[in-house]
């Protein structure tokens, strides 16, 4: 990714004056100047209404609609890297990543051991003008607590064991004469040692008595059919995965496409500016050509009309040159928006700094067409989609099988009258409990089979879906493969008719001075001349959107290009 220094420093190369561009525009009035110069001295008769038009067409000039008054060259590289920060489209696909990644996460919270803990307290009791019989609870005081631990299983079971101790504080309604008695005094009667005696003199019997109870439990609960195996206890931790890694796919995708749309402009830009240049090369050879015009015809070798011509081509070029010029800026704003890049200051226009020229590598459509289907991330998402569809489908099928749970549960159970000694019969193994159970239930409703055949449905769609993609996809590719061989062809052909053409307006220039031609064939030379210069730069640009095309469908663009969306390791 690109550094925040080196962001700044791209940014601000857009505030650079480019000093070529600024003397190329000298070099264009000060021929304009001369131009108007040779009018003054060879046009002094004629009428004041011409003079004005000349004047009212430089006004014009001054204010034709271009705004640009220098010029910032940038790499193609640098503008990728200042785009990979700067895309919206990237920024929101690697927020949707991070939002599948964390669901992801998530989905784990299913299979973590889980520490519980809790407290209770409970008691009942009968209101005191309630008769009860003899040796009947009239009170009952429950104070408990317990710490478990426990998970799912992948098998689609659960496993706890717990941890309990409780205390027990019950009143009991006792029979008359076995209380404890009372003396005239009012004090507690007692025998010889000094015990509390009833009316009939035995013992007293406590109507109040306390009990502490501890267990260790482990439980196990497993569906036997619906529900058995990690493909249905783990189907959500999957299908989170597997949305995890299309969410990346969908951002290298993004990226992708961004890197695309990027470098086509970038091209599009590219071929603006040589259209520029080509034209503004096209003026002047027409102002060359009034020059040698107006020399010939103060000369008297030449009519007055004999400059018509000329001055209808310059009218025409003029008009050309102005249209490619907002063109230019048009391109340059939209490299602008889809690199993110400040588009406020509009006087400086973009020059792309890369060669325009083609490449030498050479594509193959069988090859390109293997490396698309291993790398193509349009594909690498629908088959994802298709392994979601998968997994929803064995859900489904699963839902349609009888449900049979069994919950087995053991238990070591120990009592006493203080916490220690019900833990330690609990560690002695004084008591303990065995449960076993088997739950069967049979779904006499076609709700599961309708969801079944609904999922299948689904699989297949996304089949169709795949299968239409990847053939969408070769036939992109074998299209960019033609555009890539032919562009370069393209390129050959219009290198021999510049070639051609230049011979053409060097003999057309040769007939004119020997006044064996005049200015309309020589200005027609030149525009095939100049027509062949775009019909080249043309090409060129569109090679290389072919071969951005071409590499975004192999899945090669985002390598190529030095861009990387993954996620990083210690996430």
């Amino acid at each position: 990714m690109l550094t925040r220094p080196l962001v700044i420093a791209v940014l601000g190369s857009l505030l650079t004056t480019a000093p070529a561009a600024a003397d190329k525009r000298r070099r264009v009035e000060d021929r304009r100047s001369l131009a108007r110069a040779d009018d003054d001295e060879t046009d002094r008769d004629q009428p004041v209404r011409k003079k004005r038009r000349v004047a009212d067409v430089e006004q014009e000039d001054d204010n034709d609609g271009s705004e640009a008054k220098s010029v910032a060259v940038i790499k193609l590289d640098d503008l990728i890297e200042v785009a990979v920060t700067q895309s919206p489209d990237l920024a929101r696909a690697k927020a949707e990543r991070s939002n599948a990644r964390g669901q992801a996460e998530a989905s784990r919270r299913d299979q973590a051991w889980i520490l519980g803990a809790d407290a209770s307290y409970q008691r009942d009791a009968v209101s005191g003008q309630v008769e009860v019989g003899a040796f009947q609870v009239v009170s009952e005081e429950k104070v408990g607590g317990k710490v478990s631990l426990g998970r799912n299983l992948p098998t689609g079971g659960n496993f706890k064991v717990e941890l309990g101790i409780s205390r027990i504080l019950r009143e009991i309604e006792l029979p008359p004469g076995l209380g404890e008695s009372l003396d005239a005094s009012g004090n507690p009667k007692v025998d010889s040692s000094g015990n509390p005696v009833s009316s009939t003199g035995s013992p007293v019997i406590e109507d109040t008595y306390a009990i502490v109870q501890s267990q260790a439990r482990a439980t196990l609960t497993q569906p036997l059919v619906r529900g058995f195996g990690p493909d249905v206890a783990l189907a959500q931790e999957h299908k989170a995965d597997l949305n995890a890694t299309d969410a990346t796919v969908r951002a290298q995708l993004a990226a992708e496409e961004m890197v695309r749309d990027v470098v086509s402009a970038y091209w599009e830009l590219a071929y603006a500016s040589y259209e520029v240049d080509t034209r503004a090369e096209a003026l002047a050879l027409a102002e060359k050509q009034e020059k040698v015009a107006r020399n010939e015809i103060r000369a008297g070798t030449s009519p007055d009309s004999a400059i018509n011509a000329v001055n209808y081509e310059i009218a025409i070029r003029q008009e050309a040159l102005l249209t490619a010029k907002i063109e230019l800026e048009k391109k340059s704003l939209e490299v602008r928006r889809k690199a993110g890049l400040p588009i406020d200051r509009r006087e400086i226009v973009m020059r792309p700094g890369e060669a325009f020229e083609v490449g030498t590598e050479e594509f193959r459509a069988n090859d390109v067409i293997e490396t698309t289907k291993k790398s193509n991330r349009r594909i690498a998402s629908m088959i994802l989609q298709k392994r979601i569809a998968d997994v929803d489908v064995k859900v489904a099928k699963n839902a349609m099988l009888p449900q049979v749970d069994l919950n087995v549960s053991g238990a070591l159970v120990g009592s006493g009258q203080s916490s220690d000694s019900s833990l330690e019969a609990v560690a002695g193994a004084d008591g303990f409990q065995v449960m076993a159970g088997l739950t069967v239930q049979f779904e006499i409703s076609g709700a599961a089979k309708g969801a079944h055949d609904a999922a299948l449905a689904r699989r297949r769609k996304v089949d169709i879906d795949r299968l239409d993609v990847e053939r969408t996809v070769e036939a992109e590719v074998v299209a960019s493969v033609k555009q890539v061989t032919a562009a370069r062809a393209r390129v050959g052909f219009a290198d021999k008719a510049i070639n051609v053409a230049e011979d053409a307006v060097r003999i057309e220039i040769a007939q004119y001075q020997a006044a064996k031609s005049d200015n309309y064939k020589v200005m027609q030379r030149q525009t095939e001349l100049v027509q062949a210069s775009l019909r080249r730069g043309r090409a060129i640009a569109d090679y290389h959107v072919a071969v951005a095309q071409l590499r975004y469908l192999s899945g090669t663009l985002l390598d190529e290009n030095r861009v990387s969306v993954r996620p990083r390791a210690d996430r």
